[in-house]
């Protein structure tokens, strides 16, 4: 039978309860979408209402339990818990949502010294908050008195038997449990045992194929989790034996039912050194010993169970590299099988890691799976994750909710355990004496106080000397490369660890440079899970991540295993994750300009010791390194700048620019469109140009430095702040500004002009974009003649304008895809349809930086700087090399520890450019450099 609530739960005693003021608030959860969970049911809320003390209860429409049950009992269903004293939930709330002086109970995941814990606790120590966290809550044996374990055991158990289902499918092997639902799609726990007896009487009548039974499985773990999963096993026909037991039933055994083996410490550890195992030596000299579980059982061994919490030095239950014996090699694949029946790769198919410890006992469990998602296929040959379960390796679910699944009991479950404590709960005081807030009161609930009155509980003071040790180790594997010289394993935590936010072409250049150390794992997180895949299955210390950006907590729990994270995700992100940076104290880069927005977080960085090196890519971030390094030399001479233009061009190579705008595209089309309506600002003889907004275009010009090219330039953003920023106050001229080729200002300027950048919305359903063209005009309902005479009369005759609009395709009667609702959205598509630049193209980049410097004799030269670099068939483009080549060197040198600097950092100093500018030129990007003297 599944365990069931003790008949005689001790209750709330009225009298305890009623002497205090207080009022208990339960908070709305918000963790995720999954999470149903309450602290405590309606029923539970009655005794405590019915012995006077008020409950509020935050309305959520999630959550399992409707809010008529609980306003029902007496509670009162308001947004605003602010009045209440106590305020109780069951995972944590975000920091900013924590209410100042009160006493909260949650599970906290601090007590490790977790860094994605650690704003949370610092704002309970600002806030003055008493906290109970419910993990502490245990006996005088260290036994918890209050968890979810017993469910999360259940509902890990049901999973993996769906997941054991979809495996053997995968593997051309149907079976009964294919029948069986993942864990919420059961209103109870008894909802289920009837799936589970039909299952077993299949397997007794029709008998498993031989290639795959008979099922064994081995848990780990004697706790509430393994007794929870062992209760679901039991409803199907079964026999208990010793581990070493599981190779003769795994090779001969009946294949009509399951054989089980429970793991202890007892049976699975030996002594290296071959002396006997007892509890007292396994405790003192845990590193000592050996499991065997790898070895002897999960040759074996169907599925695993794991319910093992671990904690070095103490032996995993399974290490990366018993993966790759296990799974990587087909070892325990059966041979000669007649047609139609399918060879099996291993024995071990599936494994049910109900504890999540990430990195843990499992070690190569490295993410959670979630509810939505609850398995993945590990590869241990690429150490890559993936979603084909007929792929060689194993099946994981690691739910790091999985009560969640069963909400409505494991909340009766829970909260039958918790009320014996309430009362001692409700008795805390936010702002009482630490010493006198643990004496009166039970020694459960003082065991599990973190803090209180702003400070940490004398039994947790220990947090604050961890987060140090750790700040220490950070601190030594950035500025001293203590990481050089050790082992060299993949995946150790003394390994350097990158956290790569972004799949796209320039990140592919980012993970060859620094995986060309041994010391430097990388993450690749995308929300394009192919892409990533496909990314870091050519390099090697890499691993594909899914990650929803707009998920704060496990984008901040994903940051927080990483010692530096690199954005290359679009700059309007950056300062979101920026402020995650900070919160975990992990350092950032980014190729994008430094905002005003990154400034402001940057400031509390540099508190922490953070740095947030920004504009490392190529135009900002080359085009910084060339000018400086200009500027030295000069300064060096005695020279004095007195002028400074400079300007950069991602474009297609020469043979491929056969279209109306001289230009491929190969971003989305929007950005570069928004770019042409930006206002720009100069310094021009000493007087400031401002181009107004719209006409940017207009202030195009050609550009005569290498002339080969049929270059024009024009200006972009705001040069003027260069003038300081680059130290060359004695300059007259500062301009820097795009080149495109020849005909593109005018093409853009065109269709501006037309109307085609304007964001009003119109109706389009229906639409042609000739159908446009002509309502842009004025006359929807005019020829195709009369459109084309119209639109050469809108330019006043100018051929070149209205070929650009016809060759495009804005008279063509092809419809506009559904759901365009403006001009700009229009021409977005458009182009996005007809000019990205097909893979077996290739691209160039062109920068020129011009300098105007008088000589201590009075002569003056121009000083030029010119870089070219073509984009490689069939290889990274231009741009991709450019931008994914410095950033990966930049890495490389915030975690060597080279650049000292902290908060934001810019590329502007010696000891940033220099370094840099000399492994780019053994990259092959080297600049040229020519001197014209003036000739009167």
């Amino acid at each position: 039978m599944f365990l069931t609530r003790t008949a005689s739960v001790a209750r709330v005693q009225s009298a305890a309860l009623s002497r205090f003021k207080t009022t208990l608030a339960i908070r709305r959860e918000t963790i995720n979408v999954w999470e149903r969970r309450a602290p405590l049911a309606p029923h539970h809320v009655k005794e405590i209402v019915d012995s006077g003390v008020n409950v509020l209860v935050q309305p959520s429409t999630r959550r399992a339990y409707y809010m008529q049950e609980y306003e029902e009992v007496g509670a009162v269903i308001t947004e605003d818990i602010s009045s209440a004293t106590h305020i109780i939930g069951v995972k944590a709330p975000e920091p900013e949502e924590l209410i100042e002086d009160k006493c909260y109970a949650f599970f906290s995941h601090t007590i490790k010294a977790q860094p994605e814990g650690m704003p949370l606790l610092d704002e309970m120590l600002r806030k003055n908050i008493t906290l109970l966290d419910y993990e502490k809550m245990t006996n005088e044996d260290g036994i918890r008195n209050v968890a979810f374990g017993h469910y999360a055991g259940i509902a890990g158990m049901i999973n993996v038997l769906h997941g054991l289902g979809l495996r053997m499918l995968s593997l051309g092997v149907t079976s009964p449990f294919l029948h069986i639902g993942l864990a919420h799609n059961y209103a109870t726990v008894a909802d289920v045992v009837p799936v589970l007896h039909r299952i077993g009487e299949s397997m007794k009548r029709y008998k498993l194929p031989k290639v795959i039974a008979p099922l064994t499985f081995s848990f780990t773990g004697s706790g509430n989790v393994s007794q929870g999963a062992r209760s679901v096993f039991e409803h199907l026909p079964h026999e208990y034996i010793e581990p070493s037991e599981m190779k003769q039933a795994a090779l001969e055994g009946d294949p009509s039912i399951c054989y089980a083996t429970v793991l202890s410490r007892a049976n699975s550890m030996e002594r290296i050194d071959g002396k006997p195992y007892s509890p007292e030596d396994y405790n003192a000299n845990a590193d000592l010993y050996k499991n065997i579980f790898a070895e002897k059982v999960a040759p074996y061994t169907t599925c695993l169970v794991n319910g093992l919490y671990w904690e070095a030095p103490a032996p995993r239950v399974l290490s990366d590299e018993d993966a790759v014996r296990m799974f990587g090699k087909g070892s325990q694949a059966k041979n000669n099988i007649m047609r139609g029946i399918p060879q099996i790769p291993h024995k071990m198919l599936a494994i049910s890691d109900i504890t999540c410890d990430i990195g843990g006992s499992i070690e190569f469990s490295n993410e959670p799976t979630t509810v939505g998602s609850p398995f993945q296929l590990y590869d241990p040959k690429t150490r890559t994750v993936h979603n084909d379960f007929s792929r060689d390796g194993v099946v994981v679910m690691s739910i790091d909710n999985l009560p969640c699944q069963l909400p409505r009991e494991a909340t009766e479950y829970f909260g039958d355990c918790l009320m014996p404590h309430i009362s001692d709960f409700l008795s805390l005081k936010h702002d009482k004496h630490i010493v006198s807030q643990l004496k009166n009161t039970s020694p459960c609930i003082s065991r599990a106080i973190i803090t209180t009155n702003g400070e940490l509980a004398p039994d947790y003071k220990y947090i604050s000397t961890l987060r140090k040790e750790q700040e220490l180790q950070r601190i030594a594997m950035e500025t001293t490369g203590a990481a050089r010289g050790m082992a060299t394993k993949e995946w150790r935590s003394d390994n350097k660890r990158v956290l790569l936010l972004g799949s796209g072409l320039v990140s592919e250049p980012v993970v060859e440079y620094l995986t060309r150390s041994p010391d430097v794992r990388i993450t690749v997180g995308s929300n394009d899970e192919a892409q990533a895949t496909a990314l870091a299955s050519k390099y090697r210390n890499t691993v594909p991540q899914l990650i929803d950006v707009g998920d704060r907590r496990n984008l901040s729990a994903e940051i927080a295993k990483h010692d530096l994270v690199i954005s290359l995700l679009p700059h309007t992100m950056h300062p979101f994750i920026a402020e995650l940076c900070v919160d975990a104290r992990r350092n950032m880069l980014t190729a994008s300009y430094a905002t005003d927005a990154l400034r402001k977080i940057a400031k509390r960085g540099a508190q922490k010791g953070i740095m947030m090196l920004n504009e490392v890519g190529l135009d900002p971030g080359i085009d910084h390194f060339l000018a400086m390094n200009l500027f030295d030399e000069i300064k060096q001479n005695n020279g004095t700048v007195e002028s400074f233009e400079s300007f950069c061009g991602g474009l297609p190579a020469p043979q491929f620019t056969n279209n109306p705008l001289r230009y491929k595209f190969t971003w989305f089309p929007r950005g570069v469109l928004l770019n042409v309506l930006s206002e720009a600002k100069y310094l021009k003889d000493g007087k400031e140009v401002n181009i107004e907004s719209g006409s940017l275009m207009e202030a195009a010009r050609p550009f005569e430095v290498m002339p080969g090219f049929n270059l024009e330039c024009y200006p972009n953003r705001d040069s003027t702040i260069y003038k300081e920023a680059y130290g060359i106050e004695s300059a007259h001229t500062v301009l820097r500004g795009t080149l495109r080729y020849k005909g593109y200002s005018m093409a853009m300027d065109s269709l501006m002009k037309l109307g085609l950048f304007k964001s009003d919305k119109i109706n389009l359903s229906g639409y042609s974009w000739a159908d446009l063209t002509k309502q842009l005009l004025g006359n929807k309902t005019m020829t195709h003649q009369e459109c084309k005479s119209k639109l050469l009369s809108h330019f006043n005759g100018d051929r070149f304008r209205a070929s650009t609009l016809i060759k495009l395709g804005l008279l063509d009667n092809e419809p506009i895809p559904a759901g365009i609702n403006n001009p700009l959205d229009a021409l977005v598509e458009r182009l996005a349809s007809s000019l990205m630049m097909p893979e077996d193209e290739t691209d160039v980049i062109i920068m020129n930086h011009s300098v105007g410097v008088r000589l201590p004799s009075g002569k003056c030269e121009t000083h030029r700087s010119n870089l070219v670099v073509y984009g490689e068939e069939g290889g990274w483009s231009a741009m991709s090399k450019t931008v994914g080549l410095p950033v990966g060197i930049a890495a490389e040198m915030m975690m060597n520890g080279d650049i000292k600097e902290r908060g934001l950092v810019l590329p502007l100093s010696k000891e940033i450019y220099k370094p840099m500018l000399k492994k780019l030129e053994s990259e092959g990007i080297v600049e040229r450099r020519e001197v014209e003297s003036e000739d009167f």
